[in-house]
């Protein structure tokens, strides 16, 4: 029902619930781990209603921009209460871009869940949705996968290239939907490979090199936002083989920087404050 591969105790999580999904379940993971493709596995074809981030004019919004607006709450609220004997699915995507009054409703609906009703959440930043509602949920996260399942992966994508596989394994890091999508979107995978080299430039490069590399960045915040991520995959990555406190400082102010460019923020106010 889905081309994921999951760690053994993700998916040993997600058996567990297939056949009895809590009123509210919540699916957290980096960037990549196939939080909705997962969403809509446990659903089984019984999904009613998908709640997305969007833009002013209602159209899906997948950017930081994106926002989960008090109107789409109300309109899954409308359609979720209606009374039925089978069972039913609502998925919230990137559940954490409700803003607040969006989030106030939406914990109206879990205090009181309706019958025969299962709200699907997902998201990459749960620490951005209200206690309360965290309170309610059930909680899974989906951990990367191991190094031989995603070079198995690859294998099943006719990936046969050493030096491709290993940059996709690099540039992944076990997350088993941006492994895919490297995979598969040769266009994707070239734009990954300039992000890593790039956000390594952004890392390790002199000042003037640094400098550069800001100012060709700065007035693209969707890809400034893609450099920051590739920066924390490196990041990640040097955590796991040499922890420091020199790298989890970079990995604190990697985090400060990527959120107040997503909120909007100055990019070349923030990447130079991020290098100074």
């Amino acid at each position: 029902m889905t081309s994921l591969i999951f760690s053994p105790r993700t998916e040993a999580a997600l058996a567990s619930l297939k056949e009895n999904l809590p009123h509210a379940l919540l699916l957290t993971g980096l960037s990549g781990a196939g939080l909705y493709t997962t969403a809509r596995m446990l659903t089984d074809k019984k999904l009613e209603m998908t709640i997305k981030p969007t833009d002013r004019e209602g159209n899906v919004d997948s950017s930081p921009k994106g926002i989960i607006r008090a109107k789409q709450i109300r309109q899954l609220i409308e359609h979720a209460v209606k009374k039925t004997s089978n069972q039913r699915y609502y998925i919230i995507d990137d559940a954490d871009q409700m803003n607040l009054t969006a989030q106030n409703a939406f914990l109206k609906l879990l205090e009181e869940p309706p019958e025969h009703v299962s709200f699907i959440l997902t998201s990459h930043t749960p620490h951005k949705l209200l206690p309360t509602i965290l309170s309610r949920v059930q909680r899974i996260t989906l951990d990367p996968i191991s190094s031989v399942q995603s070079q198995a992966l690859l294998s099943a994508h006719d990936v046969t290239s050493e030096r491709d596989q290993s940059q996709m394994l690099f540039l992944a890091q076990g997350l088993p939907a941006t492994l895919t999508r490297l995979a598969l979107d040769q266009q994707y995978f070239q734009a990954a490979s300039t992000s890593i080299r790039d956000a390594r430039t952004l890392l390790q490069g002199d000042a003037v090199t640094r400098i550069q590399l800001i100012e060709s960045y700065q007035k693209d915040r969707a890809q400034t936002l893609a450099l920051l991520q590739s920066a924390q995959r490196i990041v990640r990555h040097s955590l796991s083989t040499q922890p420091s406190s020199d790298i989890i400082t970079t990995a604190d102010r990697l985090a400060t920087a990527y959120d107040r460019i997503a909120a909007n923020g100055n990019i070349r106010l923030q990447l130079m404050g991020f290098i100074v």
